[in-house]
């Protein structure tokens, strides 16, 4: 009981605390207030067992209160410093959503291991611009009213307590027990027969069971997991070998899930999209093994987006790489499979073949599971190869100085330490123009530097080697190019982006220059290796969910064609002549002896099954999916993360397939289940750390 002369201003009180922080749930889980969401398909039992758990949950948290404190201030109080607890939690899961695109998991909490120099302090700031430019500050709405109600109440309130009624309170804990427990098993059905994956997890529950059962449940150390053997129907080795068949490309014939037509693993110059192939590396009807033996250069990519080379004021900034494209084999429709992992799950569908499992960083549990996979640099070291991975950030940055000698088995990892080592002064920058004394200041190693350093290193290795540069500019939030913000590039576009788009897109001429440096050095001198097959990727796009693509297309986009432009990526082959030049405005660059386009959807599985067939790496019959990136075979592009799918014809989210663009197409039933299991497959060979190992060697006797 209440003994106050103002009974209803507490109950009213009560009232907006549950009712108002219910409803700020939906900024996480509706895509009409949030558009950074991949939503689920809204449903009424999961629209009310949502309901039910926040409620259960906010009921819980007055009951503690009640426990705790006597006063009616003393409770407002709580309420209200809790409210402006669970705002500003609603406020960074929003911010989450910016930046990846899906809900927060506990298990993500793994990728802030990497060091933050370079980054906190603008994306500081760009996470304060979004309490503004993207209505944030609404979310702090329940915590206004809350204070005003309270300021409005607070002096009648003086002295009132309350008295303990233990039978009431009894009730209260039951029934918020029964509602955890029926909110609880409800959502646990509808997450098996709807969406057992695990990167899905997060999104489904915030909006099938509620964002405060879910969260509390994940703080508290209950994580809810999914089996992916028990999703797949497998219990034994040689069930999960029958699923694998009907996805392993390693074999002399398949059928494609697409077009129903029959392909195989031996790839016929007829079956390819090729403009030009130089006769010296023919290999008769077949294109598997036309590389082999060349030495690789594997060239990791930050952030490049495709946009850059369709939009006409940033793709005349690039000419370099235009040109360098006209004697390539280019992926036109590249897309990023990446997950939560971002870089580090790029390099590891390229260098594996796998995809993610989208809701964790892989790089980062290998130090609780010392996974055994397969890898092109472990197969290429069998060939006799000395690999080599070079990256100018810092060794432990996504865990690489553990990852990369003992999960992928380079030879040698030569990071920012080394450099420094061996004289880098990164306080000073460096030197990328030595005429104009122009300077590129950053907190790591230039990527010019990069290039240079790659292209000195190579010349003193023996063939064949591997050497695999990673870039680090431009990551977001962009501060490190050398054109800054300038406004003066683009200044058609400079008053209409935001300042984060601006950098970005200013980083267009930094790209052309620093992909030049590989082959041209400064002084323009030819540094291209002979016998050497340069192979690029860019790992994921930008990220830029700010309403500026519209701007910089023209046009009005679709939440999926936005989505579809931001995760198209480019990748590209170009295999330089030793003695033949094609001659530009001021340079040239060796005539490519691969040269072609291909307009069909490719992705960073499908590269590596390319450069194994391209260089006849010997893989035995190890398993590996995807299509040869030269191929006329269809396939297509899945992000682990946020579980979209891209296609020749269309994208569509795999959370709700009815969410597609072009809007008048449509996903057929049995593709869909075929890409949800491929899915599923995919997160049972991560599950345990020898899965792969056991399935290749049954594959293999």
């Amino acid at each position: 009981m209440i003994n106050t002369t103002r009974p209803h201003a507490y109950k009213i009180f009560i009232a907006l605390f549950i009712i108002l922080n219910m409803l700020n749930t939906y900024f996480l889980t509706t895509s009409a207030l949030n558009r950074y969401i991949a939503p689920f398909p809204h449903t009424f039992i999961g629209e009310f067992t949502a309901i039910l758990g926040n409620i259960g949950v906010l009921l819980l948290f007055v009951l503690i209160g009640s426990l705790i404190f006597k006063s009616v201030r003393g409770r407002m109080i709580y309420l209200t410093i809790l409210t402006l607890i669970l705002n500003f939690y609603i406020f960074l899961m929003g911010i989450f959503n910016l930046y990846y695109g899906t809900a927060f998991s506990i298990d993500t909490l793994n990728m802030f291991n990497n060091p933050a120099e370079g980054f906190a302090g603008q994306t500081a700031l760009e996470v304060i611009g979004e309490l503004f430019t993207y209505y944030r500050i609404v979310v702090f709405v329940p915590f206004f009213v809350l204070t005003t109600w309270m300021g409005m109440h607070f002096k009648g309130l003086k002295g009132r307590v309350f008295t303990f009624d233990h039978k009431k309170i009894l009730m209260q804990m039951i029934a918020i027990f029964a509602i955890v427990m029926v909110t609880s098993v409800t959502f646990t059905k509808q997450l098996k027969t709807t969406m057992p994956i695990q990167s899905a997890v997060s999104s489904f529950a915030i909006q099938n069971y509620g964002v405060y059962p879910f969260y509390l449940k994940e703080f508290l150390g209950f994580e809810t997991k999914i089996d992916p053997a028990e999703s797949l129907g497998i219990e034994t080795s040689e069930e999960a070998l029958s699923v694998l068949e009907t996805y392993n490309k390693n074999v002399s014939s398949y059928v494609n899930a697409i077009d129903g037509l029959t392909y195989s693993n031996r790839l016929t110059v007829n079956q390819a999209n090729i403009d030009y192939i130089d006769p010296t590396i023919q290999n008769g009807d077949y294109l598997n093994g036309i590389l082999a033996g060349k030495n690789i250069v594997l060239i990791h990519l930050e952030s490049l987006s495709y946009f850059l080379l369709q939009n006409e004021y940033t793709k005349a900034n690039m000419t370099f790489l235009s040109d360098l494209l006209s004697q390539s084999y280019v992926f036109e429709n590249f897309y990023a499979n990446v997950g939560m992992g971002v870089s580090s799950d790029a390099e590891l569908s390229v260098l594996t073949g796998l995809n993610p499992q989208g809701d964790r960083t892989l790089y980062w549990d290998y130090n609780d599971i010392p996974y055994e996979l397969p890898s092109i640099v472990k197969y290429l070291n069998n060939e006799g190869y000395q690999s080599t991975a070079i990256h100018g950030d810092r060794r432990h940055f996504y865990n690489r100085n553990v990852v990369y000698p003992e999960l992928f088995n380079f030879d040698t990892y030569y990071s920012l330490e080394n450099f420094v080592d061996d004289g880098y002064d990164v306080s000073a920058g460096f030197i990328y123009n030595q005429e104009n004394q122009l300077i590129h200041e950053s907190p790591w190693v230039s990527d010019y530097y990069l290039a240079d350093y790659t292209a000195s290193y190579g010349q003193t290795l023996p063939s064949p080697f591997l050497i695999y540069p990673i870039t680090m500019m431009g990551h977001t939030p962009f501060d490190f190019g050398p054109n800054g913000n300038d406004t003066t590039i683009y200044p058609s576009y400079a008053p209409f982006i935001k300042n984060i788009t601006l950098k970005y897109i200013n980083y267009a001429s930094y790209y052309n220059e620093t992909i030049k440096r590989y082959f041209i050095g400064d002084g323009g001198n030819d540094q291209t290796l002979d016998n050497t097959v340069y192979i690029f990727y860019s790992d994921h796009g930008p990220g830029l969910k700010n309403g500026d693509l519209e701007v910089l297309f023209d046009r009005t986009l679709n939440d999926l064609e936005e989505r579809k432009i931001l995760q198209q990526t480019l990748a590209f082959i170009y295999v330089p002549s030793d003695d033949a030049y094609v001659d530009f405005d001021d340079y040239q660059i060796r005539k490519g002896m691969l040269v072609g386009r291909q307009e069909l959807v490719r992705s960073n599985v499908d590269l590596y099954r390319t450069m194994i067939e391209l260089f006849d790496v010997q893989v035995g019959h190890d398993m590996y999916f995807g299509v040869n990136g030269l191929s006329t075979e269809p396939t297509f592009a899945l992000d682990n993360r946020i579980l979209d799918v891209v296609t020749d014809e269309y994208i569509y989210s795999l959370r709700d397939k009815r969410q597609i663009y072009p809007l008048e197409k449509s996903v057929d039933d049995e593709l869909n289940a075929y890409i949800k299991m491929y899915k599923m497959l995919g997160d049972y060979l991560l599950s345990t750390e020898d899965n792969i190992v056991t399935l290749n060697d049954m594959l293999n006797e």
